[in-house]
């Protein structure tokens, strides 16, 4: 990976725009069942989603032309599957950052969500491609909220856009924010060894959603008041309740608005 060099040329020219798709990450795992093998970086975007998919099984709400949905492959070189989380870590750093550099408050919500405000401005979904116990290839997810002016009442409480946030950003094409989104992934994966754990959860804690912020937390029914410490090398959630330190992974614990 480090032999290459990504420039917005490079990922263009392996940017496939689609008017519409049922799920781009679908799209792309037909592409890579081929026998052919895809270039590192290839894209799907997509101008409309029907059916998007989020992390646990949900759904991706989507509007055509206002979100930015988009899925890209990566073929990590001798990266087992008990590190994946390092790579769930690595895309929601290059989210974050690239998005800083259009809003100032962007954090990482556990385990992939990028939130502003308070509220989900993007998901991420990374499904791997498994070669015994390494990860062969990857084809990673990520829905952007970019032109909405609303959202359903439904979900309008906890979802917001880069519109909404920030309306004098000028608005680019949905393709253009897709290239420069890749350029900042595909910068960061190639300047940064994915096998080590403590420099990416050292990234990501720092910019974690709620860290050290007394919040309530759903755990086994209940809702109990918590202090977010951090995630731990597993990928685990860590909060303190009552002095105490608890270890949560996904589906054990929900965040309380």
């Amino acid at each position: 990976m480090q032999n290459n060099t990504f420039s917005r040329l490079y990922l263009r020219q392996n940017l496939i725009v689609l008017e519409e798709v049922t799920s781009t990450n679908d799209y792309l795992k037909e592409l890579l069942s081929n026998i052919k093998p895809l270039p590192e970086a290839t894209a799907i975007m997509a101008i409309h989603q029907v059916a998007g998919k989020g992390q646990r099984g949900n759904s991706w709400f989507s509007k055509p032309a206002e979100t930015l949905n988009l899925s890209f492959s990566l073929h990590p070189k001798d990266f087992f599957i008990h590190q994946s989380f390092n790579l769930n870590m690595l895309v929601c750093l290059g989210i974050q950052r690239w998005l800083s550099t259009l809003l100032p408050n962007a954090q990482i919500k556990w385990p992939n969500d990028i939130y502003v405000g308070g509220k989900k401005l993007c998901g991420v979904l990374i499904e791997n491609q498994l070669s015994g116990p390494r990860i062969h290839s990857s084809v990673i997810g990520i829905g952007v909220n970019i032109k909405q002016h609303a959202f359903p009442i439904a979900i309008q409480h906890k979802a917001t856009s880069l519109y909404i946030e920030k309306p004098e950003v000028p608005l680019q094409s949905l393709e253009d924010y897709a290239l420069s989104l890749l350029l900042a992934i595909m910068t960061l994966y190639e300047n940064t060894d994915l096998n080590d754990t403590q420099q990416l959860l050292t990234a990501y804690n720092s910019c974690l959603f709620r860290k050290g912020v007394p919040a309530y937390y759903e755990i086994a029914g209940d809702t109990l008041l918590g202090i977010l410490q951090g995630v731990d090398s597993n990928g685990k959630l860590r909060i303190l309740f009552d002095g105490q330190e608890r270890l949560f992974d996904l589906k054990e614990v929900s965040f309380k608005q």
